[in-house]
């Protein structure tokens, strides 16, 4: 355990990242998880439905997609830009293999 201040709060500070990382890390292993077995499946349009967000009559989002929570995770600095960029990509050509 640290002794020191500044090692306590870098040690609290490495908890909350370590929590918030998961977390959305687990929204994308649930979300990609699911997109794979619609795939396996090969049912194009419940891939195609969690790939994209969607909406309800208002235009209000109602569930993210696949892609939108990729986004998030490069925005937050989770993942990388180009491997975020890859991952959309290879989804969006799994979908196309499909049609």
């Amino acid at each position: 355990m640290p002794i020191i201040a500044s090692a306590k709060k870098q040690l609290r500070q490495n908890h909350k990242r370590k929590a918030r990382n998961d977390h959305f890390r687990s929204l994308y292993r649930e979300s990609r998880i699911a997109f794979e077995t619609a795939i396996k499946a090969k049912d194009t349009k419940l891939a195609k439905e969690l790939l994209v967000n969607k909406k309800d009559k208002d235009g209000k989002t109602v569930t993210s997609g696949l892609q939108s929570i990729i986004d998030k995770l490069v925005k937050k600095n989770i993942i990388h830009k180009n491997n975020g960029s890859r991952k959309k990509s290879k989804f969006i050509k799994m979908i196309k293999e499909l049609s």
